[in-house]
């Protein structure tokens, strides 16, 4: 049988904060995390402030109390609940002269979708292009940007890749911050024919006539963009079978057990600490969350006022009759999940909803 991978992650987590590393489980939890191996990357990719605005919305509505949908990304308008910024893996082309022709850079912009699972949805690919601070202030001319599929695969130093279908046409009158173009329906054609992906064609133009002087300042503008520009791919993707309606609710804040529970069954805090797991390298938020854990016992006395389900009690009953047959035991009876901000294997900036990853009750069960 297929293990139940949520229950798997937080109880890996429990062993491995306890002080029990196991390599095989956590290899399996990895797995559930969508990672081959642990992530160590040379240096954390800067967060977007998309991103990094979505992960604190959530966390900010969760420990209000406040129900929200974790398949619904508000901030964006679409329905999801995995978030990658896969970064741009191309590179600047060499074209000719800029004095004989009206081209101020050419670049190939690539990125990889293979970390799309085969059952994710694509519901939402937008480009970002950061052109950087200010590159020219009383230049004559305007730019304009240019954005194209490739024609035809290129290896670097060996092919120049050709621009092939014009989809994105637009004035650049002050390259200053980020410019997004919408480029799901190129996304989707990638993700379903990945031998399509040959990658974007970018090309920033000089409208207009132009004499000495400008020539002078468009090397100068050109050369700051090359420098500046940085390029990155905001994918959303939907898993259905992880996006039930009827478990998308955030957890209502809950009181801490009384210190009169003693034995019997109840919640016990648990702080997992992802520095002390090693996990710190490549988990950028959060630093770690309240887990919790369930023990105590489950006398046939008090089963019932213990938050127990009919089953447990029917099964404490029997317990009194044939002592062959087991207690029931302090599990967990209510379980929410959490939100995690981290990098992958690939460099990827990933912003992921994980169901049944804190305790919030216990029972027998």
């Amino acid at each position: 049988m297929r293990p139940f991978l949520p229950g798997l992650a937080l109880s890996l987590l429990l062993t491995l904060a306890l002080g029990q590393p196991l390599q095989f489980q956590e290899r399996v939890f990895l797995q559930f995390l969508g990672l081959r191996k642990v992530p160590s990357p040379q240096k954390l990719q800067p967060v977007p402030f998309i991103l990094r605005k979505i992960f604190q919305d959530q966390e900010a509505t969760a420990a209000a109390g406040v129900s929200q949908d974790l398949c619904y990304v508000k901030e964006l308008g679409v329905r999801g609940n995995v978030l990658r910024l896969l970064p741009d893996q191309g590179f600047f082309l060499c074209s000719k002269k800029r004095s004989q022709t009206s081209s101020c850079l050419q670049k190939l912009l690539s990125f990889n979708l293979s970390a799309i699972k085969e059952k994710d949805q694509l519901t939402m690919a937008q480009l970002g292009l950061d052109l950087g601070p200010s590159t020219y202030y009383d230049l004559g001319p305007d730019l304009e940007l240019a954005l194209s599929l490739v024609q035809k695969p290129s290896v670097r130093g060996k092919s120049i890749p050709k621009p092939g279908k014009l989809f994105a046409l637009q004035s650049v009158p002050q390259p200053r911050g980020a410019l997004h173009f919408n480029v799901l329906e190129v996304a989707r054609d990638w993700y379903i024919n990945p031998q399509k992906n040959l990658g974007l064609f970018l090309e920033i133009l000089v409208k207009g006539d132009r004499d000495i002087e400008v020539n002078f300042q468009l090397e100068d503008t050109c050369a700051r963009l090359r420098r500046s520009l940085h390029a990155s791919l905001l994918v959303v993707t939907l898993n259905p079978e992880q996006c039930h309606p009827s478990s998308r609710k955030r957890r209502a804040a809950v009181p801490a057990p009384e210190a009169s529970c003693g034995n019997f069954c109840h919640r016990h805090q648990l702080f997992i600490n992802f520095r002390d797991l090693g996990w710190h390298k490549w988990i950028i938020a959060p630093k770690g969350f309240m887990a919790n854990y369930c023990h105590g016992e489950c006398p046939f006395s008090l089963t019932t006022s213990l938050n127990s389900s009919n089953y447990a009690f029917m099964q404490a009953l029997m317990n009194a009759v044939d002592p062959e047959i087991p207690q029931a035991v302090c599990i967990p009876t209510k379980l929410s999940p959490i939100s995690m901000l981290y990098q992958d294997n690939d460099d990827n900036v990933i912003l992921r909803h994980y169901e049944d990853m804190v305790v919030d009750e216990c029972g027998c069960g």
